[in-house]
């Protein structure tokens, strides 16, 4: 059988936003992938007393916002964890789940040039191809300098991804619920609704 392309979306998603989705079609379209798994992060060590929403409601979230894109799935490989864990460790485990495919991590481009000081980033960058997501051209040049350094100390597989970056970030989407303002056009309607049945980010 031959191998299949998947691309791996982590994120806190509190909430999730058309950001997001447009970054992993953006990922599904440029390189072929044959599927995208958007994975909500445990509640990560660093952003511990953010009050973020639990597992169950940012995954069910994550759920209403793919419903509509047959490429698009998600994963409660990291919230089923008793612990926080790793993306190596979540990478190791995802592995093992899909042999012989081919697996590419979606990341923006502030992730990649952090990523050395990831927990086991060498093998981390090993395991996968980094797609490194670039803004309307605007930073091609200048991350393509980290991948050149990257791909010269670690022999790895980073591409860059052009992505036409909106200007939505989860925080502020929390914020403008809390102080009664319009998040429409921002997130999907369904998770609109979601929201605001159980009554989040108030």
């Amino acid at each position: 059988m031959a191998s299949r392309k998947i691309g791996i979306l982590i994120g806190n998603f509190d909430p999730i936003h058309y950001g997001h989705l447009l970054l992993g079609e953006a990922a599904r379209e440029q390189y072929g992938l044959d599927r995208v798994i958007f994975i909500p992060e445990k509640l990560a060590h660093l952003m511990k007393g953010n009050n973020l929403s639990s597992g169950d409601i940012r995954y069910n979230m994550v759920k209403l916002a793919i419903k509509d894109n047959p490429y698009f799935t998600c994963s409660r490989i990291e919230i089923d964890k008793p612990k926080g864990t790793y993306t190596y460790d979540v990478f190791q485990e995802l592995r093992s789940m899909y042999p012989g495919d081919e697996l590419y991590l979606i990341l923006g481009g502030d992730a990649v040039v952090d990523i050395e000081t990831w927990y086991n980033a060498k093998e981390l960058l090993k395991s996968c191809t980094i797609l490194a997501a670039v803004r309307d051209n605007h930073d091609v040049a200048a991350l393509d300098n980290v991948r050149r350094k990257l791909l010269k100390q670690y022999d790895v597989d980073i591409q860059l991804l052009t992505f036409n970056r909106i200007d939505i970030s989860s925080q502020d989407i929390r914020k403008r619920v809390r102080t009664g303002r319009s998040i429409k056009y921002m997130v999907p309607k369904e998770c609109i609704e979601f929201i605001c049945l159980k009554g989040l980010y108030k």
